[in-house]
């Protein structure tokens, strides 16, 4: 009876483990995932504020070339 009660309470303690070791990957993983997804975002965010100023510059420089004429 001893020996089968040890042999539980050993496999509950495993997958316990097993479980903590999985959740403990798939955190790490979608971590780095979302940092990068973050960092992808922040790029992009960058190019368009620069695209936006190219954009006003643009239009100023069309608007001038209009009232001169």
């Amino acid at each position: 009876m001893k020996q089968q009660q040890h042999s539980s309470l050993a496999t509950s303690v495993y997958i316990l483990a097993m479980r903590k070791e999985i959740e403990e990957e798939v955190k790490s993983r979608y971590t780095k995932r979302i940092d990068y997804l973050v960092g992808a975002n922040n790029e992009l965010m960058k190019e368009l504020e620069q695209c936006e100023g190219e954009r006003a510059r643009m239009a100023e420089i069309a608007d001038s070339m209009l009232l001169s004429r």
